[in-house]
């Protein structure tokens, strides 16, 4: 079992610096990777900006993956990870975006306010196979 592919998006308020977001996306993925920038009104009325990339290749998601500490896998293994996988066999957690633009990874748990960094997260698994079985033995590996 392995990764597929790994998506990072961010909707950033009209406030929020989306240069400094943008290249906090790209230290996670890698500098190559392509960032698809959106502006468009909220529900509410107020501009946002949306912020997406994702790496695809075997080699980007292997770099992406070393790039989160051992310590972040024990952290999403061990509060509910199985809340965290849907239908699709996708992985999705949020990390803290002021924490994010600092280089630390930190993963969101409840409903906070902040706006939060999403992360969605492929699992390749087989028929036969329990996505969230698969999921905890690679995420202890890499946690390891």
């Amino acid at each position: 079992m392995t990764i597929r592919s790994i998506h990072v998006k961010v909707i950033a308020s009209a406030i929020d610096d989306t240069e400094l977001i943008s290249q906090a996306i790209l230290n996670l993925l890698h500098q190559d990777a392509e960032l698809v920038i959106s502006r468009d009104k909220s529900y509410h009325g107020a501009i946002q900006t949306t912020i997406e990339g994702s790496a695809k290749r075997r080699k980007d998601v292997k770099q992406v993956l070393k790039n989160f500490p051992g310590s972040f896998y024990w952290n999403l293994i061990n509060n509910g990870l199985g809340e965290r996988i849907d239908d699709s066999k996708y992985l999705h957690f949020r990390l803290d975006l002021q924490e994010f633009v600092k280089n630390n990874i930190v993963l969101v748990e409840g409903n906070g306010r902040r706006h939060p960094v999403k992360v969605r997260m492929k699992i390749e698994s087989y028929p036969g196979q329990d996505p969230l079985t698969e999921a905890k033995k690679f995420l202890s590996d890499l946690a390891a």
